[in-house]
């Protein structure tokens, strides 16, 4: 790997890659995930490579298409997680949905 690869290898350059992909598949909206859009494979290509799209980001899509996840949810969970930790106490689902 040459120096200039090396410089992209950081979590920023990951994120901003992954927004980039994220941004292109919310074009498509509420098209279900198991239709196939070849012209976003297509612009997903110049953002990452085809092996990394291949290798990563079609699963990726493949097993959100098959157990899909309520990302608001899921962050709210998150939060919940961590201020339990900052607290110092432990994690209770059944309080927690109390809240909700």
């Amino acid at each position: 790997m040459d120096k200039k690869e090396k410089d992209f290898a950081t979590y920023k350059e990951f994120g901003k890659m992954l927004r980039e992909v994220a941004d292109l598949c919310a074009k498509y909206g509420d098209t279900p995930l198991y239709e196939s859009v070849p012209e976003l494979k297509e612009k997903v290509f110049f953002v990452v490579n085809r092996g990394a799209y291949d290798a990563y980001i079609d699963p990726w899509m493949r097993d959100f298409a098959d157990h899909p996840v309520d990302v608001t949810e899921a962050k709210r969970w998150g939060d919940y997680v961590a201020d339990c930790h900052a607290k110092g106490i432990e994690c209770n689902y059944q309080e927690y949905l109390k809240k909700q």
